[in-house]
């Protein structure tokens, strides 16, 4: 086996929650790119079909499910889809979450905690129990939680609250169920990206422009993050590389956090 044989997902199955734009669309075609077989969900299942149509041209088998991901039937329901059709679930990257209500926590109510909280933190224990129960049985998997700078830092320029708490969470869950699923073959880590370029990010910094050179300023790399280096982070963590990493929580900011 050559060095480069180490990063392929050939006839693997993955997971991607949150993949109709976006981060999520990003991480699923560069996942069949590396061989891997598809199954991709949003809470808007038409949004879905750009992503759907971009992995069946690398030639992988993709499965597109309507799923929400705070409700547990929906995930339950479909796990058991993924498993119908491909038999297995090798890889999860548990991508979907809210953005910032990015307001003082004295004026945030508590609908707007519970739905950071309820997506970003619940939604990703839900999807890790469910593909967890077959990667037990299978004795082999990849779970792959997005968490963010904003858990282990509070951002300048930004309000902290439930945003920046339900990352930390993440970051946690990461943890706990690297030691509870470890003995099973299943490696649990997590990635805390900085600030990318994502299209939600460049609409809101562009009507931010103050903001958004003050926010480069305290970059070492003096740039947003690309999108397709961070895909191919989330690669790396779905090969075999990562067998001897679990419970890790990987930053990647160009530099922010060394302040």
């Amino acid at each position: 086996m050559g060095i480069l044989d180490i990063f392929s997902l050939k006839d693997r199955v993955a997971i991607v929650t949150g993949a109709s734009r976006g981060l999520g669309a990003s991480f699923s075609i560069a996942l069949a790119e590396a061989g891997a077989n598809l199954v991709i969900l949003a809470r808007d299942k038409t949004r879905l079909k750009e992503t759907e149509e971009r992995i069946k041209d690398t030639g992988r088998d993709v499965l597109s499910i309507r799923c929400d991901i705070t409700c547990e039937e929906d995930v339950r329901n479909m796990v058991n889809a993924a498993v119908e059709r491909f038999g297995r679930v090798d890889i999860l990257v548990n991508n979907a979450g809210t953005a910032r209500v990015n307001v003082p926590p004295e004026k945030t109510s508590l609908n707007e905690w519970n739905g950071v909280i309820n997506t970003n933190i619940t939604g990703q224990f839900l999807c890790a129990r469910e593909v967890g129960k077959v990667m037990i049985k299978q004795k082999y998997g990849k779970i792959i939680n997005i968490a963010s700078i904003s858990g282990l830092i509070i951002n300048r320029y930004f309000h902290g609250g439930s945003y920046d708490v339900s990352k930390l969470a993440v970051v946690a869950l990461t943890r706990a169920l690297a030691v509870e699923w470890a003995r099973y073959n299943i490696n649990v880590n997590a990635v805390a990206p900085g600030y990318y370029g994502t299209e939600p990010n460049l609409k809101w910094f562009n009507s931010n422009r103050d903001i958004y050179r003050k926010v480069i300023d305290l970059i070492p790399l003096g740039r947003l993050g690309d999108i397709r280096e961070l895909s191919a982070l989330i690669v790396m963590l779905a090969s075999d590389v990562s067998n001897y990493m679990t419970g890790s929580v990987i930053v990647i900011d160009g530099g922010y956090t060394l302040w």
